[in-house]
């Protein structure tokens, strides 16, 4: 199957449905049929519910069961069959699929890409609230404290929801931009959270100024390459207007129970960090290092052994009014010192974080 014989497919996401109806309108022409699901029933019932429409109206509605699984993995698995016929059907030549509010684009991309070779991924479009992008992304507040949660065992936050689905987007709409005073701002801070976006505004109508689907922009190794691992100086954007993106690096390992003590301080005027970081008392584990909001996080990712490079922190910030001196100096203060690298031993440092990863 050669590329020009797949069918392109645009990926709408965002946690605010209203605000993406005039976009998903945008994104669709006489050539183009939707799939959209919706999470209204899940609460209640425990259902995702699906419609699919072209210009000409609905053509097919159902529910896939949720339960207490897992809503993102039965979704994803339950949409390939579905994606699959239609395309089977020839009756189109664009397919774009409107996500539940609360799902991320990288794992649905990555099923797409992996079991629909008839598909090929087009376009990844976001679709923000200019009012309310700063509060969604700067709090601690659970996707369940809303209702908005995939699924029981669903425990992530609505600020790394918010940034996960602004860091995998080909196309961000600051939708909602006529009431908002700081536009420039922020089109500024979803360009440090993701350079390859492409950023249009969106209006008193809703109707983005943009193209918004058909714009061929996804790259599916920059997409990876830029959700998965931050790790050098030119992932860090200019600063300007206020936003500011700091990398920290070192290649002396962190305290564990220092790291953890400070944490607080540590995510205080970051929207969104990201990195890998090297704990004393784990000194052959690379540790995934991830913030969002006032939440962070930290998980497994390898052994150092298993990569080119020596055992080393790295993290890459980005904030509202932060200050590069003062972070610096709280992650700072959480490495060994000298004295502890000559004398102490590691392995008996007290874990805080045992049982969490």
């Amino acid at each position: 199957m050669t590329a020009q014989s797949k069918t392109p497919l645009s990926l709408l996401v965002g946690l605010s449905a209203t605000l993406r109806a005039p976009v998903l309108e945008a994104m669709t022409d006489a050539t183009t049929v939707v799939v959209a699901v919706d999470q209204d029933e899940l609460p209640g019932r425990g259902v995702l519910t699906w419609l699919v429409q072209d210009l000409s109206g609905p053509i097919d509605a159902g529910e896939f069961t949720v339960g207490d699984d897992c809503g993102a993995c039965q979704l994803i698995e339950s949409l390939v069959p579905l994606l699959e016929a239609l395309v089977a059907r020839g009756h189109w030549d664009h397919v774009v699929l409107a996500t539940p509010p609360a799902m991320e684009a990288r794992p649905l991309v990555n099923t797409i890409v992996a079991t629909l070779p008839e598909l090929v991924v087009d376009t990844v479009t976001c679709v923000v609230d200019a009012v309310l992008l700063v509060e969604q992304l700067s709090g601690d507040e659970l996707l369940a404290e809303r209702g908005l949660a995939l699924g029981l065992p669903d425990r992530r936050n609505v600020a790394e929801l918010t940034a996960r689905q602004i860091e995998y987007a080909d196309v961000c709409v600051l939708a909602n931009a006529h009431r908002s005073t700081a536009v420039v701002r922020l089109e500024h801070l979803l360009e440090h959270l993701n350079p390859r976006t492409s950023v249009v505004t969106a209006g008193a109508s809703g109707v983005p100024d943009g193209a918004v689907a058909r714009t061929g922009r996804f790259d599916f190794d920059a997409a990876e390459a830029w959700a998965g691992e931050l790790a050098t100086s030119d992932r860090v954007q200019p600063s300007d207007d206020g936003v500011t993106t700091v990398l920290w690096r070192s290649t002396r390992p962190l305290h564990p129970a220092r790291l953890n003590d400070a944490l607080e301080d540590i995510v205080h005027g970051v929207v969104r960090s990201r990195g890998v970081v090297w704990l004393a008392n784990r000194p052959t584990q690379r540790v995934r290092w991830e913030s969002a909001g006032y939440s962070a996080s930290l998980g497994m990712l390898g052994e150092w052994s298993e990569t080119e490079h020596l055992a080393e922190c790295t993290v890459v910030a980005t904030g509202m009014g932060l200050d590069p001196a003062r972070l610096q100096a709280i992650l700072d203060a959480c490495l060994l010192t000298e004295s502890e690298l000559a004398s102490l031993d590691w392995s008996n440092l007290e874990d805080p974080f045992a049982g969490v990863f």
